[in-house]
């Protein structure tokens, strides 16, 4: 069959309109012999008649004109005509290719690096050359703002109309702007939509384009991509972005979070804010555009345009930003590191931390189908098509919750889950350096569910199986359970030998969530006391989720492709500026931990030389053995127990059961122990009554509180019968006291032994009774605070909750009502134990309570992750170092006092030699293991800066080498060149700053280093300079 060609011609007649020039445009396919030819006509376009420059050097061409070409006339560049797939309804399918069609993302890619060398201005001098005078001046600089290479900086004019200045348009004032040629004029030029617009920085704009139609041409979209517009559609685009506006949105959109509704709006209101002279809205095109540009943006940063097919010969996660300062076997590791002695073993560890979001919801709206993401498996998610059939195989699961510290938050993450595609994200960061893992996000359809987070957590360290890998995770207790059982349920390529993971897994829980675990599972799990991990604190990835939730409310209507596209885009920003910020925060760190590291140091130097070696030899093996094996005893938990209320009644009783039983004869059938105890009910009743008449009644209210009152009157009655038996005298005794009684029954004095004076406490107080309330009343000091630190504890993490994941008014409502009755116990358990503090103080006096019992104030009534005063403190910042500044604000265990209820010896006897060295081993062992994490912390922020530094340069180098591009077109291949010389020159740009910063102060003399550095770096920070590409 014989070959095609095929031409457009215009003729500029029109009958149907005075005022306008209608340019009718023929589509002619020429046979290869010039014999047949077939016209196809199109619309036609109108054109005002001023858009016509009257300088024009070739006329239209008239409608009978015929082509009478010979069959010795080549074109140079002349294209095939191809098959045109044009989707109408799916733009973007065309251009990423469907159903096994190639697509256009590789021509993109190479028009973009195209743009990274000086194209075909190379061989052509500048305009203010004198050839003549043999004067030559090469193109060495390019206006960023300008149109192409050469236009000059024009975007709008005002027009004066006589009365006043009015805003007219490019295409208004005759501009037209040629295409293809560099600003040249074109011999055969193609006239662009009359309606054509081009969005910019500062506005909407419609123009008046000329494409190129001579021999020379190309497509249009070629055409516009190298004067660095982007076209919005691949066939015919009628408007078109310039390459500023979309790196401008995309920058501005990852540091504020704006949307591309609101960005869009802006520029509309830019244009005209009245509204009265807006274009066609392009919203939709204009975002589509923006995400096939950074699609290709991301490709170009990962250095396939720079590899022959690099596009469609992508590996899972080759798109994401790699963390140069964790492990990676085979760039930035030493060739021996596997042989290292078993106490260095750590500085290899690679310490993930695991969690899930519910803040980043989906609806239901387009599906993969019809909204595929452009690059979904290729960075931070993982692919889709595996994932989904993991999950649907194991779609019966339930939710990992079931702690019994997260008892009642068990359905709070997945009750509202109607019309939700998912219901939030799983994600996988490291946890010392906060960058996402490739492939460490996936999708949750309902709740948190152990196929979700296995898929994920294998998905992100399958590359790295060499590795022990640490894994902090705020239910890792649970997740870990039978872990290896449901990893054989797993996809083949994610599977690993048991035996593997069984030696190379360690499970953590972050410090923060670690207090609202039990202590059976908190302890074993802490941070802070396992060995290796230095003083990573795992909270990292919630620090990640506090930025990403930004984008909530915007990604939760995407479809689920461009929800994916939009999230990994977020998180490759997140990822780039930890990756140029680690030179500060690294050294930042060490100045830090060298300083803390002294600090505990000579602390615990102090606490052995105040102990015998023998204790601390003990002390020492007990601490090894358990790291070793976690069911050994426990040498950070105290090993006597105090004993409760209950349980000190139980033993009284069995006492005088013996004494009854030996002949001692009662006088009262109601025991001793039963009539103090009987006091004591009594005197909660009263303080019950005292609450409730705090707080605003109704009439049934006061009616009970009345029936209350005359059932308490009984029940004093009765006591007081059994308390002129075992207090005799008592009643002659407050009579000579001339003390009235009250009036309000729950006002009136118990006189129980503890408020006699001790003068004539013997006298009254018969059969051991006063003893017998002392050691109740121990029971009850022990009782309130353990009612009070459970309180607290779960006031602690409820509050976290609240804050994270409530949202609306009934939500808010019914949490605050919650977190009232929880306060109203709290206030409840300290009232008690006050009470019964007191009574105790008149019963042993205060050298016996020194130890167990101290003076409850409010200050001390906080959760372990509080300070002391429960408030932040915020005076006396200014002039102070960063560590001096977080000890002000009590940020990090490390940095803050805990309160005396948190470290309540709880021993018996306290003068007693077991006693005092239970408390003295729980504390040394406590100071052991905080001087232990600053030394790992220390070698392992050295070792840190090693690998990144040996990263960067591998990466430079990597870079230097990709050369496997082969393109028959020298410009893209100059692009090419210069694109890889410039992120070679980046990386090796970081790399001398962080060694900068890194052998000043940090490295050579650090131990030196002033308090201001903090102060210094943390200034600077704010003004590094970096560059994504």
């Amino acid at each position: 069959m014989s070959r095609k060609r095929k031409y457009v011609v215009y003729r500029d007649e029109s009958d149907s309109d005075d005022h306008a020039t209608t340019a009718y445009a023929r589509m002619i396919a020429v046979s290869a012999s010039g014999c047949r030819q077939i016209i196809m006509p199109c619309s036609p376009t109108k054109i005002r008649a001023g858009d016509v420059l009257e300088d024009r050097v070739e006329p239209l061409q008239m409608d009978n004109w015929e082509p009478t070409l010979g069959d010795d006339f080549v074109f140079d560049n002349e294209i095939e005509p191809q098959p045109v797939m044009v989707v109408k309804d799916a733009p973007l399918h065309e251009w990423m290719g469907v159903n096994d069609r190639v697509g256009f993302r590789e021509e993109y890619l190479l028009e973009e690096l195209r743009l990274e060398a000086r194209g075909s201005l190379t061989t052509t001098p500048c305009s203010c050359s004198d050839i003549n005078n043999n004067i030559i001046r090469e193109r060495l600089y390019r206006c960023e703002d300008c149109y192409g290479p050469e236009i000059l900086c024009k975007s709008c004019f005002l027009k004066w109309n006589g009365a006043y200045f009015e805003r007219n348009s490019l295409a208004d004032m005759g501009l037209r702007v040629q295409l293809g040629h560099e600003g040249m004029p074109c011999l055969c030029p193609q006239r662009g939509h009359i309606s054509f617009v081009v969005i910019h920085t500062n506005a909407i704009h419609r123009v008046n384009i000329d494409f190129c139609g001579c021999h020379k041409r190309i497509s249009h979209r070629q055409q516009l991509l190298r004067c660095e517009w982007y076209p919005a559609t691949l066939h015919f685009p009628q408007s078109a972005c310039t390459r500023r506006v979309l790196e401008f949105f995309l920058v501005l959109t990852w540091s504020s979070k704006v949307s591309g509704h609101e960005f869009y709006a802006s520029l509309e209101r830019l244009t005209d804010n009245t509204g009265l002279n807006l274009p066609k809205s392009r919203y939709k095109e204009f975002m589509r555009m923006v995400r096939q540009f950074h699609h290709i943006k991301l490709m170009k940063r990962a250095g396939r345009g720079n590899v022959t097919g690099g596009i469609y010969d992508t590996e899972p996660g080759a798109l994401a930003i790699k963390c140069p300062a964790c492990p990676q076997p085979g760039i930035n590791l030493p060739e021996d590191w596997e042989k290292v002695e078993g106490s260095m073993k750590f500085l290899y560890y690679l310490i993930i931390a695991m969690d899930a979001n519910f803040r980043l919801k989906n609806k239901h709206r387009a599906s993969s189908i019809a909204d595929p993401g452009l690059h979904t498996g290729l960075a931070y998610f993982v692919p889709d098509k595996s994932y989904t059939e993991h999950i649907l195989k194991n779609a019966s699961q339930t939710d990992i919750s079931t702690c019994s510290g997260f008892k009642t938050l068990a359905h709070a993450e997945s009750k509202y889950s109607n019309g939700l595609r998912s219901t939030g994200v799983g994600l996988c960061l490291c946890a010392r350096h906060e960058l996402v893992r490739p492939q460490g996000v996936g999708d949750l359809q309902k709740g948190e569910r152990y196929a979700n987070m296995d898929f994920i957590f294998f998905s992100s360290i399958m590359p790295l199986l060499l590795l022990t890998v640490v894994i902090s995770y705020d239910i890792a207790c649970q997740w870990k359970l039978n872990l290896m059982k449901r990893m054989n349920e797993l996809p083949e390529h994610l599977r690993m030998p048991a035996a593997v993971a069984l030696a190379a897994f360690m499970f953590g829980i972050p410090k923060f969530h670690c207090p609202a675990h039990e202590e059976k599972c908190a302890i074993p799990h802490s941070l802070n006391l396992m060995p290796g991990v230095g003083r990573t604190d795992g909270e990292g990835i919630e620090r990640n989720w506090a930025e990403m939730n930004r984008v909530a409310s915007s990604t939760k209507e995407m479809g689920v492709g461009y929800r994916h596209d939009v999230l990994d885009d977020h998180f490759g920003h997140h990822n780039w500026r930890k990756y140029a910020g680690l030179g500060l925060s690294l050294r930042r760190k060490l100045l830090n931990a060298v300083k803390e590291q002294g600090r505990h140091q000579s602390f615990l130097h102090d606490f052995n030389l105040a102990i015998d070696d023998a204790h601390r030899e003990e002390w020492t093996e007990m601490v090894e053995a358990w790291e070793r094996d976690k069911s050994s005893p426990n040498p950070y938990v105290h090993s006597k127990i105090s004993l409760s209320e209950a349980q000190v009644r139980a033993n009284l009783a069995d006492d005088e059961k013996i004494s009854i039983s030996n002949g001692r004869q009662l006088p009262h059938k109601v025991t001793p122990s039963s009539f103090i105890n009987m006091g004591l009910v009594l005197e909660d009743v009263q303080r019950r009554i005292k609450s409730d008449l705090t707080r605003p009644l109704s009439a049934n209210g006061h009616a009970e509180l009345d029936q209350r009152r005359i059932m308490l009157q009984r029940q004093l009655a009765r006591f007081r019968v059994i308390q002129r038996v075992y207090m005799v005298g008592v009643e002659g005794w407050i009579e000579e006291q001339d003390m009235d009684s009250s009036e309000e029954v729950e006002d009136e004095s118990l006189w129980l032994p503890s408020t006699i004076p001790p003068s004539n406490r013997d006298l009254l107080c018969t059969n051991n009774i006063a003893h017998i309330e002392a050691e109740l009343r121990k029971g009850q000091c022990h009782d309130s605070l353990d009612k009070l630190r459970r309180q607290l504890h779960t006031k602690s993490h409820f509050v976290k909750h609240r804050n994270l994941d409530l949202r609306g008014q009934q939500a808010n409502t019914r949490a605050n009502s919650f977190l009232a009755r929880l306060n109203s116990k709290i206030n409840a358990a300290a009232e008690k134990y006050r009470v019964a503090r007191s009574a105790l103080l008149e019963l042993v006096g205060t050298s016996e309570l020194d130890w167990e019992f101290q003076s409850l104030e409010a200050k001390d009534i906080v959760a372990p992750v509080d300070t002391v005063s429960g408030v932040r403190s915020t005076t006396g910042i200014r002039g102070r170092t960063r560590s001096e500044r977080d000890t002000l604000r009590g940020l990090g265990q490390g940095y803050q006092t805990t309160s005396w209820i948190w470290c309540a010896s709880e021993v018996h006897d306290c003068k007693g030699d077991a006693g005092l060295n239970d408390v003295l081993r729980v504390e040394w062992a406590k100071s052991h293991a905080r001087a232990q994490r600053w030394n790992e912390e220390v070698l392992l922020l050295k070792e840190e800066m090693r690998r990144t530094r040996q990263f960067l340069a591998w990466r430079a180098e990597r870079w230097e080498s990709i050369t496997e591009l082969s393109d028959k077109d020298t410009e893209i291949m100059a692009g090419a060149i210069a694109y890889a010389h410039r992120q070679a020159a980046v990386q090796c740009a970081l790399l001398s700053r962080f060694t900068f910063l890194w052998t000043n102060g940090a490295g050579a003399d650090i131990t030196a280093a002033t308090d201001e550095l903090p102060e210094y770096f943390a200034e600077e920070e704010d003004n590094f300079d970096d560059d994504e590409g």
